[in-house]
């Protein structure tokens, strides 16, 4: 009886550790555009790829669902999430203030080797924009900006940024794929961390939350001033 809990322990263990990685997996993958919105998750064609039962792939996409990335279907599956545009809108609105809110307290809370790894980001960045490699800038992009909320020292923020910045990921993604976005992105990203590098705490939040205010303004289409 004993070994039996015990083997069942272990498999819910296995279970959710693959749950984890085939999160991670569809994530970057809707993140990147790989999975577009409204088009359907196939389980047993994932199951096939990753050599995994569909158990820990089922689990992933409840996960998913409720950061509201992904739709279940009864009957029907699971597809991608589509955005609204009046959505996206406030959903950027809402990244502006938390963007600026981690800016700010990671100017103030920040170790040497977290500033570190910000300039690494940046650097990696930069090689990319030169090279107009908008897949690998886009997912270096991501890594900024997870790191500076990580930077705050914030769980609490953390949480909700998650939350948000999953739903805005397609929207994301085509604002860095407009004509001069990458370079104009890059510059945006290197006076965020030159602030936050300086502790000039009022510099940062400022520069963050202008920078998803221009992302807005070109996701729908307005002129930059």
């Amino acid at each position: 009886m004993e070994q039996e809990l015990f083997t069942d322990k272990l498999q819910s263990l296995k279970n959710q550790s693959l749950s984890k990685m085939v999160g991670e997996k569809l994530e970057l993958m809707i993140l990147s555009g790989q999975i577009q919105p409204g088009e359907r998750i196939n389980e047993s064609n994932l199951s096939a790829t990753l050599q995994i039962s569909r158990a820990p792939i089922r689990e992933a996409l409840r996960q998913l669902a409720q950061f509201g990335m992904v739709e279940i279907r009864t009957g029907k599956g699971t597809y991608v999430r589509q955005v609204l545009l009046t959505e996206a809108v406030e959903l950027y609105e809402i990244r502006g203030v938390l963007d600026a809110l981690a800016a700010e307290q990671a100017s103030q809370r920040a170790n040497e080797e977290g500033l570190a790894s910000l300039a690494e980001l940046v650097e990696q960045m930069r090689g990319y924009a030169s090279k107009q490699a908008s897949t690998e800038y886009f997912t270096t992009n991501l890594k900024f900006h997870h790191q500076i909320v990580q930077l705050s020292g914030s769980t609490a923020l953390a949480d909700l940024y998650e939350m948000v910045f999953k739903k805005l990921s397609l929207f994301r993604q085509k604002t860095l794929s407009k004509p001069d976005r990458l370079e104009r992105s890059l510059m945006q990203h290197e006076e965020i961390y030159a602030a936050i590098s300086r502790r000039d705490a009022e510099r940062a939040a400022i520069l963050a939350r202008s920078h998803v205010e221009e992302a807005k303004l070109v996701l729908l289409g307005t002129p930059i001033k």
